[in-house]
């Protein structure tokens, strides 16, 4: 369940962002050109460090920083054809979780430690695109990002000659601003349907307090199959 400080950080986001992506000319229902829509299915690796965690004594931490990552972007052209440039946007989310036992000298002691971090962010940029015999589509988009994530920890230390259990809770959230950059190509297979890949890096300020040995922010690398049509 997330934490009230990280609902309001996400209020926050949503209601600047709002303000980024409503242009009048973005929900004008008698828009000359379209809107283009891309779902995006990929994975994402981050800078280890700044989210490998801090667990208990007996363990060096744990390493998240690779995860499954899904959202949706969106490009709408100010100007030209089969050279576009426009407005670049998208929202984005990821997670991981790794359940861990460590088991005492004797079997004095087992400790069970579940541990989930999920990372989100919002970017709103200008886009470059250019069509290459009404087929393939290739593209460039930078801008600002807004990131935010949440970590948590379930620790469970149980004595099995006692049969007593204790049970620690950890939450720790985190909020930044960075920017971001992405590239890919679009291939057009149907009637306003598309088949493509994107990358696209991330660096923000972001940081952890649970990851001890974490920088001045959060950076990554994100790989996506799109999924697209115009609207």
């Amino acid at each position: 369940m997330l934490s009230g400080q990280a609902l309001s950080k996400i209020s926050l986001v949503v209601a600047v962002l709002i303000g980024c992506f409503s242009p009048s000319p973005l929900f004008a229902f008698d828009a000359r050109t379209p809107t283009f829509v891309q779902g995006l299915v990929g994975a994402a690796q981050f800078s280890s460090d700044d989210l490998t965690f801090a667990e208990t004594s007996t363990t060096d931490g744990k390493d998240l920083s690779n995860m499954p990552y899904i959202g949706m972007a969106f490009q709408y052209p100010f100007h030209g054809e089969n050279t576009q440039i426009g407005l670049d946007g998208s929202f984005l989310f990821g997670w991981r979780s790794k359940d861990t036992r460590i088991v005492g000298v004797n079997n004095q002691i087992t400790i069970n430690i579940d541990s989930s971090l999920w990372l989100g962010d919002f970017s709103a940029g200008l886009f470059v695109k250019h069509t290459f015999n009404d087929r393939w589509r290739t593209y460039v988009a930078a801008g600002p990002a807004i990131m935010f994530g949440e970590y948590s920890e379930d620790t469970a230390d149980e004595d099995p000659q006692t049969g007593t259990a204790e049970n620690f809770d950890t939450t720790d959230s985190a909020f930044g601003v960075g920017v971001y950059a992405r590239g890919g190509f679009d291939y057009r297979f149907g009637y306003n349907a598309y088949v493509g890949i994107c990358v696209r890096g991330l660096k923000t300020n972001m940081e952890f307090d649970g990851a001890p040995e974490a920088s001045s922010g959060l950076s990554g690398i994100q790989g996506f199959l799109t999924f697209s049509r115009h609207f």
